[in-house]
């Protein structure tokens, strides 16, 4: 298995998950690969070439650095002169335990699909698992900025593992990929400026939170629970424990499936678990508590508008109920408003998940006219 120097430091950091900002995070300690092995064959994408599983180190969404957890496919054949153009994909909500991690709890077949269209474009694909997903400490769910130095972090890693990797790249997200890819764009000048980047895609893109609340009833006790707000209300206690106590806003039962989701449920579990549940039956947060949620999803989770570099492609599925697809054409507004390069497209009929494979064509021929 392959290492780098320090090793003692990096085991350190793998064991505590995260260590106080110092010195080393301001030299560069952030994107440093920790170990690279091989990822077994079952959890290959079709077309795959060569495949590894690492971990990294990041830097941690409270301060300081952390160790993160990915994959990286490279595609089957002879590389460009040049090197594979990368596709850094920021995966969609999967939940909040170690075991929910893609690189080694495997991908849906939605996400599956999309990824091997990538693969057989010629690109290859580093995929960050996020902070705490496959790694110690608590998952910061939906918060952006942490998202994005995961993202961008296994893409300098990758550099350490492979050198047929070139060094254009794009960022790929959906849902919850889709927010870390577009504050992905919003960093990665700053956090990462010698990098090649060339662009963003995101489809099914969560955003206008407050908008998003009312049309998707999240505060209303009779309407039924879901689940990413339980996931949020957990998110936000990560980064904000002092101001968000999740057994001060969830029943009895709300807190059992909490602790089940933290430990060993994913998506799927979770939502069996709610299902015919009313918020009522979950949550029990005031008008107060329900303002302070709103207020940290304002600063931690809403898409920066301002100005951004490069350009953004913007996918929305019509039929979408995950994501409320007139939010999405807000946020896309708002940027092209603020001076953004935005392709914004709505695909009519499409859902949350079949966005992805009507969009891909699209999607694919935006990438190679800025990466070729």
């Amino acid at each position: 298995m392959k290492r780098i120097p320090l090793l003692v430091l990096f085991l350190f950091l793998t064991v505590v998950g995260a260590v106080p900002a110092t010195a080393s995070t301001e030299a560069g300690w952030s994107g440093r690969l920790v170990d690279v092995g091989p990822l077994p064959p079952d959890l290959w994408l079709p077309g795959t070439g060569k495949a590894y599983r690492v971990r990294y180190t990041s830097t941690y969404s409270r301060g300081g650095t952390t160790v993160v957890s990915g994959a990286i496919f490279t595609p089957a054949g002879t590389p460009p002169a040049e090197g594979w153009p990368v596709a850094a994909w920021a995966h969609g909500t999967v939940g909040l335990a170690d075991v929910c991690a893609p690189s080694t709890a495997g991908r849906s077949e939605r996400d599956i699909n999309y990824l091997k269209g990538w693969l057989a474009a010629g690109y290859a694909i580093v995929a960050t698992d996020y902070e705490g997903l496959g790694t110690p400490g608590p998952h910061p769910y939906l918060n952006g900025t942490a998202a994005a130095h995961d993202v961008i972090d296994i893409v300098r890693a990758s550099h350490q593992v492979h050198a047929d990797l070139g060094s254009r790249w794009l960022v790929v997200g959906q849902s919850q990929g889709a927010q870390a890819a577009m504050f992905t764009r919003s960093l990665v000048d700053s956090y990462a400026p010698g990098l090649d980047f060339r662009g963003t895609v995101a489809t099914g893109l969560p955003s206008q939170w407050r908008t998003t609340s009312e049309v998707a009833h999240a505060f209303d006790p009779a309407a039924p629970a879901r689940v990413e707000p339980l996931l949020i209300a957990a998110g936000l206690s990560v980064t904000h424990p002092v101001e968000v106590n999740t057994d001060d806003l969830l029943t009895p039962l709300g807190r059992d499936i909490l602790a089940k989701t933290r430990t060993t449920w994913c998506y799927d579990e979770i939502e069996d678990a709610i299902a015919g549940k009313t918020n009522g039956d979950v949550f029990t947060y005031s008008a107060a508590q329900k303002e302070e949620l709103l207020t940290l999803l304002d600063r931690d989770a809403e898409i920066p508008i301002t100005k951004y570099a490069g350009p953004v492609f913007i996918g929305q599925g019509t039929a979408d109920t995950v994501v409320y697809p007139l939010a999405t054409q807000t946020t896309a507004q708002k940027l092209a408003a603020a001076g953004t390069n935005v392709d914004f497209r709505f695909y009519p009929g499409a859902d949350h998940d079949t966005t992805l494979a009507t969009a891909l064509p699209d999607i694919i021929a935006w990438a190679r006219a800025r990466t070729s």
